[in-house]
């Protein structure tokens, strides 16, 4: 049956075939989709960089007219004028001015807003800490620069609050600076919500140096993937400096195996180690995908050239089967059926091959030990199988049992194994060479009647057994219960 063993090799490699395919398509696809996720990621992190250069462009463009007011700027001339160490006198009226304009910037209306004077002392503010003036914060960066005639953007941590600076200086008769303006606004959920908005999908979070400030996590559509939660974005950030590329360019993007997603982190300009990061999930194809199949996906499946494929292997599988082993069987069925109708009594195997030869020949050689233990029971003698009594045993008793060894079926077979026994008795007499005259049948059976009865009588047996021993040269019949 080597061909039906090779259709079968050839079927199970087609099936593993078919099996790694499809566990390299769906590696590819998760491969393939993880390198777009990793592209979209870092596209995020750069939407989410260039909103934040406009959002401060924004701010520092509308503090424009705000720098500008006529009142404003008369106001800080009589502040840098002042005599006093304290700007008392002249923070209440610059303060009142501060509110109003704040109001006019409508949506971009600051949470902070104070004026400092060239010194760097902080003359008039709203919001946060409203009405205090006096200190100094002419150390800062961002006012340094401002009072020093550039404008600037910044990230400060206010109170626990994280806030977006922007700061502008104050010029008088378009030549002297007179002091600046600076406008906070604060990271609060909202403004990360609208960040996130920008990149749909994505969770955004935004960090400073032992915190993080805000984040927005999008619940996912149906049939999305989930992006992965803000404290997923959070956790890496205990270990975000030992990065070489974060040190040294602010910027980083890594996979997040547990939450199944990826993330990238990028550094905001300012003095307190601020940054944003950005993550989305990894899709991966799922179990059921042929399910999910279009209309015009499986119309363009070429069915009926699959259909004849798979047929046209059926019917070969099928021939060889009939080939290799029914038509054998089919042979080796009527040869061993035709053994009922020859004169013979063994398969002849060069009729057959195949399995049908191997089965013939372990036949024959069964018939062969049945005929052997046959003739060796029957004392050499090939009794007919017609002769049955001769054949079997009494019901109960094991099958080969020797016949003046089992209870007589009746008188005929009682008579039977007596004359066994009686021809056995005259060969072991001429065997030990006794004469064998007047050793008659009639003497001998009535003998064994006579002794027959005395067992019977004796032990109380059903019958008794007779067999022939030779016993110091002499042949001897011994007489046993049976049954």
């Amino acid at each position: 049956m080597l061909f039906s063993r090779f259709w079968m090799v050839l079927l199970a490699l087609v099936a593993g075939a078919s099996v790694a395919a499809m566990t390299l398509a769906r590696k590819t696809y998760d491969h393939d989709r993880a390198s777009d996720v990793a592209t979209m990621v870092d596209s995020d992190r750069r939407i989410v960089e260039e909103f934040l250069r406009r959002d401060a462009r924004t701010r520092l463009d509308d503090l424009a007219p705000l720098s500008s007011d006529t009142s404003l700027v008369a106001l800080m001339v009589t502040a840098t004028r002042r005599t006093a160490d304290t700007p008392a006198a002249i923070g209440t009226a610059l303060t009142s001015r501060l509110r109003e304009l704040n109001q006019g910037l409508g949506p971009l209306r600051g949470d902070v807003l104070f004026a400092v004077d060239p010194r760097g002392v902080i003359v008039g503010r709203v919001g946060l800490q409203e009405n205090e003036v006096g200190q100094y914060v002419g150390g800062l960066p961002l006012v340094e620069r401002a009072i020093a005639g550039n404008v600037r953007d910044d990230i400060w941590e206010l109170a626990g609050t994280a806030y977006r600076m922007a700061a502008r200086p104050v010029i008088s008769e378009g030549r002297y600076y007179v002091g600046a303006v600076v406008h906070g606004m604060a990271i609060q959920p909202r403004f990360v919500e609208t960040v996130a908005q920008l990149v749909p999908g994505a969770s955004v979070i935004v960090f400073g140096a032992a915190q993080t400030y805000g984040g927005y996590t999008p619940v996912p559509e149906r049939g999305s993937v989930a992006a992965p939660p803000v404290g997923a974005l959070s956790d890496p950030l205990r270990t975000l400096s030992q990065r070489p590329e974060w040190t040294t360019r602010g910027a980083v993007s890594f996979d997040l195996p547990e939450q199944g997603g990826r993330v990238a982190y990028a550094s905001l300009p300012g003095s307190v180690g601020a940054g944003f990061a950005v993550g989305r999930g990894l899709p991966t194809m799922p179990s059921d995908f042929l399910m999910h199949a279009s209309k015009e996906d499986i119309a363009r499946v070429p069915f009926a050239a699959l259909l004849s494929a798979v047929a046209a292997l059926i019917a070969v599988g099928f021939a060889l089967f009939y080939w290799e082993y029914d038509s054998k069987k089919k042979r080796l069925i009527a040869a061993l059926r035709g053994l009922q109708k020859g004169p013979g009594n063994r398969v002849d195997p060069l009729l057959l091959d195949g399995f049908a030869r191997d089965v013939a020949v372990a036949a024959n050689d069964g018939i062969d030990e049945v005929v052997k233990r046959e003739i060796e029971r029957s004392g050499g003698k090939l009794r007919s199988v017609n002769d049955l009594e001769s054949l079997l045993s009494n019901p109960g008793e094991p099958p080969g049992t020797p016949i003046n060894q089992r209870l007589p079926l009746n008188e005929a077979d009682e008579q039977r194994q007596w004359r066994e026994v009686f021809e056995q008795f005259v060969a072991r007499r001429r065997e030990c060479g006794e004469s064998v005259d007047g050793v008659t049948w009639d003497r001998f059976a009535a003998t064994l009647q006579k002794s027959r009865a005395e067992v019977v009588s004796r032990a109380r047996s059903r019958s008794a057994r007779f067999t022939v021993v030779v016993k110091d040269g002499r042949a001897a019949v011994k007489a046993a219960p049976l049954g």
